[in-house]
């Protein structure tokens, strides 16, 4: 039984989902450290109002004790002012902050493959050695947000025809599709080296 059209057409929103996933930064850390406090202040402030209702010595402070530091701006309520203030400004800061990792989604078939940059980096660097003639040493590729950078050394004595190697590494992203898309510059050395 083959599938239809239809149902490859409704599973493109979902492999497009699953790969913005995998290449998007988990943020359960930042929402951990954000419940333990929160666990953690509410249950010593819940074991200090029971301690305090039975009549009882509190733990670190009563309730009237937090009370009157907090409102009478003595130094404990500003050191706990501070370390709410950094400790909720660290969680918003993860909460908003750019979620992505060095990875890519590349569309090979139905299903998303999501590749690591550095994977991508050295299948450029791969291309514009064998465009160029040159030993894989020679070669390195930085890839940052929307670019690729390809830094070839020639070897000594031989040019190097920077069209074909432009040519190999555009025909190579275009082939793999990288989402978000990449365009690669290529950028030769004035010196070579001995092989």
């Amino acid at each position: 039984m083959t599938d239809s059209p239809n149902a490859s057409t409704a599973d493109e929103p979902k492999a497009r989902s699953a790969a913005r996933r995998l290449r998007s930064r988990s943020r359960t850390v930042w929402t951990s450290v954000a419940l333990l406090a929160a666990m953690a202040v509410a249950g010593l402030l819940g074991a200090e109002a029971v301690l305090f209702a039975l009549g009882r010595p509190a733990l670190l402070a009563s309730p009237a004790q937090i009370t009157d530091a907090l409102t009478a701006g003595a130094t404990p309520g500003i050191a706990v002012a501070v370390v709410a203030a950094v400790l909720g400004i660290l969680c918003l800061w993860g909460a908003i902050a750019p979620g992505r990792t060095h990875r890519r989604a590349l569309t090979v078939g139905r299903a998303p493959l999501v590749v690591d940059d550095a994977v991508l980096a050295g299948a450029l660097s791969r291309a514009a050695g064998e465009a160029a003639s040159v030993p894989r040493g020679q070669v390195s590729t930085h890839i940052g947000g929307r670019r690729a950078r390809v830094v070839l050394e020639p070897v000594t004595g031989f040019d190097v025809d920077r069209g074909a190697v432009e040519g190999a590494t555009a025909r190579l992203l275009d082939d793999v599709g990288a989402a978000p898309q990449l365009r690669a510059r290529v950028d030769i050395t004035k010196e070579g080296r001995l092989s």
